[in-house]
């Protein structure tokens, strides 16, 4: 699991197509109701853009996850 804090479309978006992010946290005191909707329907649109430098980040993150299950 790949979490953020998205808090403008920018990030909605961009956590995705970089970082393959696949689940993210709203700020309950800070977002209202129609920018929620709106992150939401980013989120749900974006994909992982599969770029090179892309792939290395998330693989180091997946190296990280390994050696801290395996202690």
């Amino acid at each position: 699991m790949r979490a953020g804090l998205i808090h403008d479309v920018f990030s909605a978006h961009q956590g995705v197509e970089d970082d393959e992010m696949n689940v993210f946290s709203l700020g309950g005191q800070v977002i209202g109701p129609a920018l929620a909707w709106e992150l939401i329907e980013t989120f749900l649109k974006a994909r992982f853009s599969g770029a090179i430098r892309h792939q290395r980040s998330v693989e180091k993150v997946k190296a990280l996850e390994m050696h801290e299950a395996a202690r």
